[in-house]
């Protein structure tokens, strides 16, 4: 066959004319080029042991019946497309109706590759496990499989055997990244997405999952595999008839980070259609599972969000809302001496028949803290309910708007006696015991808590927890608040501060002089390519006897570039004595040029000085993710919401006018692209401000206009000019005065 196909190749060179379809089958090797494209397949395709096949961008290789697409052992296939320039793997399903047998790696080479490939219509048949693996099959193979569209393949044969609608990997660690892999199906099988036995550090990362169905693991299924990495995936619309509607892992250990889990279902009814969003059984606390987006999936028995059986996952900073599940747990379900660790979360708007926000069954003993499990509904436990000697320890939790007709809070029942400290509950509501509500020999031991209208138990109070801002799920405390300190005196809980244990998530740092505190609305932000608006609350609090004038920044980092900004800037905040200053429901825009990445948004204060290198009282941050491709550098941040609710700065609303002219050092200084000019006017003045550089040419002129008295800021964009030593000159009236700053790209 080779010596066919190297005829056949010299003949299209040879001939003048463009080159016609070349039939392949049989052992391969070389270069298939775009010049012979298309290729069509016309019997089994093998590259043979040892041998390399490449594949140049822009082929169309067209299967004209069920043939099989071999890399045979520590054979090499390299099928490397362009972005613009793609290679097809296809065939014509009305003329081919049995369509073809996928690419299969069977103890292939590592150096093997697939990227911005097409691979779609692909249909294994046969027996397990020759019917798995619609489009890609890895045996003992770790090829990197990456960029593709991988859409329309499914594996057929009898149920349950046809598995990985996609992708199957059995005893393989291959890297699958990038890719759009939708639409598949494993209706014969599991993994409707990709399927993973027997695997061990197997990567799956920053994929477009959806629309994907099966039997089990809508998207991802892993069975008895170790250190898998589910990461930065966008896992949506994906259809399990049984269990496991987005992830399912069942004996494996890996980290689930950085993923929108969103719009997964579960069919099955009568207890089989558990984790809508996410189904882990015999997991250990291996598994971890942080960092996510877990929404609006729905099942129709236990987990809407999340499902654990006979597991011990590590659960920890994810957004679980707005799922729901027919029967238990809305939005985590602990079935079946389940003990996960869950810490953290943001777990709000599930709904379930029982445990709108967790459920704990069949003697589950989680351990339950530093969440907030807010505005959740059910019949019994709007937040939390214990069922079956269940007695979960839940520490450091707020809980508060959540609904149902028993147990607003938490219910208890049948034997269940969970360890209640520290806890906020507070706005629950239910006809049957708004907060608490215990039966059938259930005897919760409550202490240190702030509980609505009250509740037996050492140190609990009742009093309004004054949260800064609940309308919008911020659950931090205000200074007032009676929970600061009112925890377990124990030192063994005292807050990070070293001061005694506050009630609820969230503690309040007494830390004079004064303090800024940064609040996201979400403990987890993950944006999806196309950019997004972040939501947060801003406050700086006086925790000294005397009045202090501070200095207020707030920047982003942003990966690959760094620090941008000043986003905010605010210039000798005054605020009194034990009092504080700020803003909620501010938000942030990103567009969808900004890089894909993890971002800091961080702020601080200092004391105010006319002088750039002062002392940093406290600072205040929170992290969030971008998915997607990397885009320009102009990232044209939008921020809506003034700090100090006026257009202008607080201190002018506050009246306070300098008593002399001042030009402040520039900051950042040296900085890329922008930086922020500070200056003071003590009277009403014409006032100038020009860019030069070391020629004493003038680049930019920021001001020409008269201004009022006050303190000022103006934001010079450098981006046009090159980088260097440049001086900025402010003239108002008979004051001049002059400062250097280094521009560096």
């Amino acid at each position: 066959m080779r010596s066919l196909l190297t005829i056949l190749v010299a003949a299209a060179v040879l001939s003048p004319l463009p080159a016609s379809a070349i039939d392949v089958s049989g052992d391969q090797w070389g270069t298939w080029t775009r010049d012979n494209s298309p290729y069509n397949v016309v019997g089994e395709i093998r590259v043979p042991p040892e041998s390399t096949l490449v594949i140049e961008p822009g082929v169309l290789v067209d299967f004209q019946g069920h043939y099989k697409f071999i890399v045979d052992s520590l054979a090499t296939l390299l099928a490397v497309g362009t972005e613009s320039d793609s290679i097809f793997f296809t065939c014509d399903t009305l003329a081919n109706p049995d369509r073809w047998h996928g690419i299969r790696f069977i103890y292939a080479d590592s150096n093997s590759q697939i990227s911005y490939c097409r691979l779609e219509h692909g249909k294994t048949t046969g027996s397990s496990p020759d019917n798995c693996g619609g489009a890609i099959y890895c045996y003992y193979s770790s090829p990197t499989i990456s960029n593709n569209t991988i859409t329309r393949n499914s594996p057929t044969g009898t149920a349950p055997s046809a598995h990985g609608g996609a992708i199957f990997c059995e005893r393989s660690a291959p890297t699958i990244s990038g890719n759009s892999i939708t639409q598949n199906s494993a209706e014969d099988g599991y993994g409707g997405g990709i399927y993973c036995v027997f695997c061990q550090d197997l990567s799956i990362i920053h994929n477009t999952i959806s629309d994907n169905q099966t039997r089990r693991g809508g998207a991802i299924m892993c069975i008895a595999s170790t250190n898998i990495t589910v990461s930065g995936n966008v896992v949506s619309g994906n259809r399990s008839l049984a269990s496991g509607g987005g992830i399912r892992f069942g004996r494996t250990s890996g980290l689930i980070s950085e993923n929108i889990v969103f719009d997964n279902s579960t069919e099955q009814t009568g207890g089989a259609g558990n984790g809508a969003g996410i189904y882990c059984r015999n997991c250990s606390t291996n598994t971890i599972i942080r960092y996510n987006i877990i929404r609006e999936n729905r099942g129709n028995s236990k987990g809407g969000g999340i499902y654990c059986r006979e597991a011990q996952p590590i659960i920890e900073y994810n957004v679980i809302s707005e799922n729901r599940t027919i029967l238990e747990g809305g939005g985590i379900s602990c079935f079946r001496a389940s003990n996960p660790i869950i810490s953290n979360n943001t777990i709000s708007g599930n709904s379930a028949e029982q445990g709108g926000g967790i459920s704990c069954d069949s003697v589950s003993n989680p351990t339950i803290s530093s969440n907030t499990i807010s505005d959740n509904s059910a019949q019994q436990g709007g937040g939390i309910f214990c069922d079956s000697v269940s007695c979960p320890t839940i520490s450091s939790n707020t809980i508060s708007g959540n609904s149902a007709q028993q147990g607003g809070g938490i219910f208890c029942y049948y034997y269940s006696s969970p360890t209640i400290v520290n806890t906020i509950l507070w706005g629950d509501t239910a006809p049957n015991g708004p907060e608490i509500r215990a039966v059938y020999s259930s005897y919760p031991t409550v202490t240190y808590c702030d509980v609505e209208g009250g509740w037996p138990g050492l140190g609990n109070i009742n009093c309004d927890p004054e949260f800064v801002n609940p309308d919008s799920q911020n659950y931090h405390l205000q200074m007032i608040s009676c929970c600061i300190d009112s925890g377990d005196p124990d030192p063994g809980y005292n807050d990070p501060d070293g001061t005694r244990n506050d009630i609820g998530a969230f503690y309040f740092r007494q830390e004079p002089p004064a303090t800024i505190e940064l609040m996201p609305h979400a403990n987890c932000i993950i944006l999806p390519p196309e950019g997004g608006t972040i939501n947060y609350d801003a406050w700086v609090y006086n925790l000294s006897d005397t009045n202090i004038f501070v200095d207020i920044w707030a920047y982003a980092y942003v990966p690959g570039i760094g620090q941008y900004g000043p986003i905010h800037s605010y210039d000798n905040v005054s605020v009194s004595p034990w009092n504080d200053i700020g803003q909620n429901n501010l938000s942030k825009s990103v567009p969808p040029m900004a890089p894909a990445g993890e971002y800091s948004f961080v702020a601080y204060i200092t004391p105010h000085t006319p002088y750039f290198e002062v002392e940093i009282i406290d600072t205040s941050y929170f992290t969030f993710t971008k998915l997607g491709t990397p885009g320009g550098k102009d990232l044209g941040w939008l921020a809506r919401g003034d700090w100090f609710e006026a257009e202008e700065f607080a201190f002018q609303r506050q009246g306070v006018v300098p008593t002399d002219f001042a030009l402040r050092q520039n900051y950042p200084n040296p900085f890329n692209a922008k930086t922020t000019i500070n200056y003071q006017l003590p009277v009403s003045n014409h006032v100038t401000l020009k860019i030069y550089n070391l020629l004493g040419r003038r680049v930019a002129t920021l001001l020409d206009e008269t201004q009022e008295a006050g303190y000022r800021s103006v934001i010079w964009d450098a981006s046009e000019v090159s980088s260097g030593l440049y001086f900025y000159k402010l003239t108002a009236g008979d004051f001049t005065e002059s400062r250097r700053m280094m521009l560096v790209k």
